[in-house]
């Protein structure tokens, strides 16, 4: 049965007063959760995890970042793309637990018979909490690992943990000590999955470093890796999905799909090396790409269109593959990671001499290398 947790001082201080006292916290405006189907076994697959935990921050830094929404939406997708309990498997069907938390708050399902309806239900209860203004607790993910290993107790059977949040716990050493321990105590084995709503450099840290203690089978990337519903249902499949049998082979997760990026859909206006506003979402999603996998190296290029001499159009792409390099480092990418280079007007996508095609041109592509 779904439970909330509150503070007993909600019961003596409405939201409603603390309206009146101008103290309360404007509620984030919800976001809807992508649109996605149950995944489906293909022949050679089968469902590898046995009890499956959807753990939501919703504690005070996400709050103050406006991370929360997203958090809650990626958390609802999750849950909707998870397979049909009957899906092809060693075991018969599968447990499902959800845990939202701030503070000492909770909104939680039990570790149960996987139902989706249950399960979906209290995904969509978790809100900010921790504190009675609605700004949100701290973030004691420690002590939900903790109660993630009670319910765990005398199973068998691989868990995952999947945990949506910004990577930014009140005490990020005894949440890695909770989840080692954990890993180190269930002889079935506990897998981390870690997607960071958020850019912060040391919540990626964090997350990456939680993933790799189930190493291979945990898994970091960042929101706007699968924020989709493409991608969503393709993060999902790779938590609970893998080879059939011969053995109950771990899901193929830890090496995130980074290599093959290529950003044509980077333009530039005519004789200018500013980002564009409907770039930016392309950009932000790359560097979530790359804050997932610290080992890729990228060469950006820039270009231009054939318009003006060979050496303005030289130093103009230079300054586009600057600005693009600039945007990347500021979301958190390591500056050593990318190399910028300009190719003027010598490699272009269209020769057609029309605005259509000059447009094409004045682009930044991301390579690996």
């Amino acid at each position: 049965m779904s439970q909330s947790f509150r503070s007993a001082a909600v019961a003596v201080l409405s939201a409603g007063g603390l309206a009146a006292l101008g103290c309360a916290a404007t509620p984030l405006a919800p976001e809807a959760p992508p649109q996605v189907s149950p995944v489906t076994l293909s022949a050679g697959e089968q469902r590898v995890v046995d009890h499956v935990f959807v753990v939501t921050d919703a504690s005070g830094t996400m709050y103050e970042a406006k991370s929360f929404p997203r958090a809650k939406a990626l958390s609802q997708g999750f849950v909707d793309a998870l397979p049909a309990p009957d899906a092809r498997a060693a075991s018969t069907t599968y447990n499902a637990g959800a845990i939202g938390f701030g503070g000492d708050d909770r909104v939680s399902l039990a570790l149960q018979s996987f139902d989706r309806r249950a399960l979906r239900g209290t995904v969509d209860q978790v809100h900010v909490m921790g504190r009675v203004d609605g700004r949100g607790g701290e973030t004691p993910l420690h002590r939900v690992i903790g109660e993630i290993g009670s319910q765990l107790d005398g199973k068998t059977g691989r868990a995952a943990v999947v945990v949506f949040t910004d990577g930014e716990p009140d005490d990020s050493a005894a949440a890695l000590d909770a989840a080692t321990a954990l890993a180190s105590s269930y002889a079935s084995g506990v897998c981390y999955h870690g997607v960071q709503v958020g850019d912060d450099p040391a919540g990626a840290r964090f997350l990456q470093t939680l993933s790799e203690i189930s190493s291979p089978c945990g898994s970091f990337r960042n929101a706007s890796a699968v924020g989709t519903g493409t991608a969503l249902a393709a993060f999902t499949k790779g938590v609970m999905v893998g080879d059939a049998p011969g053995g109950r082979s771990l899901p193929a997760v830890a090496a995130n799909a980074c290599t093959g990026v290529t950003l044509n859909g980077i333009e530039f206006s005519f004789d200018r090396a500013e980002i564009r506003p409907q770039s930016a979402p392309i950009l932000d999603q790359a560097a979530g790409q790359l804050r997932a996998c610290p080992d890729v190296n990228i060469t950006i290029e820039g270009h231009t269109d054939q318009r003006g001499s060979a050496d303005y159009n030289q130093s103009l792409s230079e300054r586009r593959a600057g600005a693009v390099r600039d945007y990347l480092v500021r979301k958190g990418v390591e500056s050593g990671r990318l190399q910028s280079v300009g190719k003027g007007e010598s490699n272009p996508l269209d020769t057609s001499e029309t605005e259509a095609g000059y447009q094409r041109n004045r682009r930044v592509e991301l390579r690996p290398r």
